[in-house]
């Protein structure tokens, strides 16, 4: 009776061991979750607002091209066309190499986010 006693005493520790264990790596799921999930969030915002301030940039010295151009063809129309045309080739090759350019450098910056501890054991 003893030794049943103690079986199911050791039953019982072990269960619970079990069961603490199991909550312990749930937590930890989620907080590596939550720091990839920030790490990636911040990244992008960080992208999104230097997006937003390259694109300001961008429209003014488009538009002083414009007006720089207009002074040297003496006409608005063709000065303001000519800019166009230039983003509208810029564009063609945005397109053209998007994977390059866009695609692979996103997947990269988000992979890395994720699995950058995976990384730095690996390199170890």
């Amino acid at each position: 009776m003893k030794n049943t006693d103690e079986i199911l005493s050791s039953a019982g520790e072990t269960f619970e061991y079990a069961r603490q264990y199991m909550k312990q790596q749930g937590d930890y799921i989620r907080l590596e979750a939550a720091e990839r999930i920030s790490k990636t969030t911040s990244a992008m915002m960080t992208v999104l607002v230097l997006g937003i301030f390259s694109m300001l940039v961008l429209i003014f010295l488009s538009l002083a091209a414009a007006f720089w151009l207009a002074g040297k063809l003496g006409s608005y129309p063709e000065a303001f066309v000519v800019v166009a045309v230039a983003y509208g080739l810029l564009g063609s090759l945005l397109f053209i190499f998007r994977r390059r350019l866009i695609t692979n450098p996103t997947l990269k910056l988000m992979l890395n986010a994720f699995f950058e501890k995976e990384n730095e054991a690996s390199e170890k």
